[in-house]
């Protein structure tokens, strides 16, 4: 293909809290002072449980050390109780999240991170801080790509609820909070993406696929979009894809519907991947009739 110029209830809701690395002079290891920074929350289906941020992003050269936080606040009239664990995660070919035991994956930063508890209790009308702490290793391999993870907070309750005909039956009520930890080292800014393979409607389905990959060294958010021309009227049809994270490497599939009001006729059609101002355009074109 040629390149033109042009996430039981899971909550990850994305948002930036950023540790700041000292610069290191030294081989041995120094303390990031400085805190991230944090904005937004992730909000629990009943609207009253706040844990923000739901990412925190790391960018932290060898042997630095660095703290995030979680904040949790409990605005429900009862007393929340949540075990603390991290485990890695990775995304497949249609952005579905895979989940793993900590540090199973070559990419992870589940062993780097520690938090001071495993349980914790949060009383109605209470907020507590969560601190997360991170540190590099010296190892100039185990730093030489972006690694990630995933913190959860996980919540049992049991209720008993009543049916219609007075049966009585205990429900556990599970919830469970992702938090993305990515670390990402400063000197990384390749960013890159690129178009694999482009499949044409064979059926009546009317689904085209569109193939890309993340080539560069960093997480990326994309966007892409099919735009069809009738090659007769030259009236122009855009579909578009919602926005979508990228981890470096990562491959997506992305399928597009062809709308069924499309006109029929001769078509030329174009997929676009958009990763970012910086990034120039991949870009693919066919022809196709309808």
């Amino acid at each position: 293909m040629k390149k033109g110029l042009l996430l039981y209830i899971l909550i990850s809701v994305q948002l930036l809290a950023m540790g700041q690395a000292n610069k290191t002079e030294t081989q041995a290891p120094k303390t990031d002072t400085t805190a991230p920074k944090a904005k937004g929350q992730a909000t629990a289906p009943t609207g009253g449980l706040l844990i923000r941020p739901a990412t925190i992003e790391f960018r932290l050269a060898n042997g630095q050390t660095s703290m995030g936080k979680v904040i949790i606040t409990n605005k429900l009239p009862v007393k929340k109780q949540f075990t603390i664990y991290i485990n890695d995660f990775d995304r497949d070919t249609v952005g579905a999240h895979i989940y793993s035991p900590p540090g199973s994956t070559h990419h992870s930063c589940a062993k780097w991170v520690s938090v001071d508890k495993t349980f914790v209790e949060v009383e109605p009308g209470e907020t507590i801080e969560l601190p997360v702490k991170i540190v590099a290793p010296l190892d100039t391999a185990a730093m030489a790509e972006m690694k990630w993870a995933m913190l959860f907070l996980e919540t049992t309750q049991e209720q008993i609820v009543e049916d219609a005909k007075g049966m009585k039956t205990k429900v556990h009520n599970r919830m469970r909070v992702g938090i993305h930890l990515y670390q990402t080292p400063p000197s990384f800014t390749e960013r890159d993406v690129q178009i694999l393979d482009f499949k044409l409607p064979t059926d009546s389905a009317r689904t085209c696929n569109l193939v890309c990959e993340n080539t560069g060294k960093m997480q990326i958010e994309v966007n892409s979009y099919l735009e069809l021309s009738n090659t007769s009227t030259n009236e122009r049809t855009k579909v578009d894809f919602p926005q979508f994270p990228m981890f470096p490497g990562q491959k997506r599939v992305l399928s597009f519907h062809i709308p069924e009001t499309l006109p029929k006729g001769k078509y030329s059609i174009i997929g676009v991947v958009d990763a970012g101002s910086d990034i120039p355009l991949a870009a693919v074109q066919e022809n196709i009739e309808f």
